[in-house]
C-alpha cells in the first residue's frame, strides 16, 4: 500500500547516501528498504484498520488515532526486526 510505498522510499533516500558514504553495501541496503518499506506497510495498514473500525471519519481525531496507532506498530515492528540482529 501507500504506507510501504512512503516507507520504502525514505529508507531508500537515507540508503543510497549510506552505500555512496561507504557506510553499508548494497545488500545491506536492499535488506534495511525491505525492512522498512515492510514496517511502514504494517503500520500504516494496523493504523486504518483499527481507526476504520472505531468509526474513523472523525477529522483530526481520526488523523491523530492513525498517528498513535501506526507509531505504535512501527516502533513493535522495529523492535522486533532489531532483535533479529542481536
Amino acid at each position: 500500500g501507500v504506507g510501504a510505498v512512503v516507507g520504502g522510499t525514505s529508507a531508500a533516500a537515507k540508503n543510497i547516501r549510506q552505500v555512496k558514504a561507504g557506510e553499508i553495501n548494497q545488500q545491506e541496503a536492499m535488506g534495511n528498504i525491505v525492512k522498512e518499506a515492510a514496517g511502514a506497510g504494517v503500520a500504516t495498514a494496523a493504523a486504518t484498520a483499527v481507526v476504520g473500525s472505531l468509526g474513523g471519519n472523525r477529522g483530526l481525531l481520526s488523523l491523530l488515532g492513525i498517528v498513535v496507532v501506526a507509531t505504535g506498530t512501527k516502533y513493535f515492528w522495529d523492535a522486533m526486526t532489531e532483535s533479529d540482529k542481536k
